[in-house]
């Protein structure tokens, strides 16, 4: 009995200085995190993606490699410029031991910042029924991605219209080719209910996009 006693005491005060050395190695880092990020600005490009959906959505993209691209593999990639932030100011506190140990893994930021708006703009009449100045929301869709749940795939209204929060990658993708064969500039205006920037303009380079 008493050995048992021993070897249950040993295997508590060994848990016990496991966890504050868990909790201890990161020195001053264990919390509180930046568990969340507000957008000031973004990354905005031309990019040629790949898409697959086996087994789970997936995009691979890469710089434009001529002046001239396929719709399908056509997207224009904005990355948010962020700055992260803490929500909690104040120490990690918890009743029990185990718990403690766990939040010394910092979280993934998130935003809670939500789009407001987002339209796209041609400077050439992108087909008969949109002329140049003409908003072409209805002739994209989205592929975003939110670290802590992966890509996902919308409609662009649909997205908008879902006050979606700024997801930390945006790709807008072409549903169909224009029918100018003409370089062509878009011109995306971007709104949110931003802390620090509330619209967004951006002008792309020239592109041909082809069928």
């Amino acid at each position: 009995m008493f050995r048992k006693a021993l070897v249950a005491y040993i295997f508590l005060v060994s848990l016990f200085m496991l966890i504050a050395i868990s909790c201890n190695i990161t020195g001053d880092d264990c919390g509180p995190f930046d568990d969340t990020f507000k957008t000031i600005d973004f990354q905005t490009d031309l990019k040629s993606v790949s898409i697959s959906d086996d087994p789970f959505l997936d995009v691979q993209y890469s710089p434009l490699g001529s002046d001239t691209t396929a719709f399908d593999t056509f997207s224009i990639t904005m990355i948010p410029v962020a700055e992260s932030y803490s929500l909690n100011t104040g120490s990690l506190k918890s009743s029990s031991l185990l718990p403690s140990a766990f939040a010394c893994s910092p979280p993934i930021p998130v935003s809670e910042e939500t789009i407001t708006n987002l339209e796209i703009f041609s400077n050439k009449n992108f087909n008969s029924e949109y002329a140049s100045g003409d908003n072409l929301a209805e002739l994209f869709e989205v592929i975003f991605l939110y670290r802590n749940s992966g890509y996902q795939r919308m409609d662009l209204n649909d997205f908008i219209t879902s006050e979606a929060n700024v997801p930390d990658e945006i790709f807008l993708l072409l549903r169909s080719a224009p029918d100018t064969t003409e370089p062509i500039q878009f011109t995306i205006e971007y709104s949110q209910n931003g802390i620090d920037m509330d619209s967004y303009e951006i002008t792309t380079k020239s592109i041909v996009i082809t069928n």
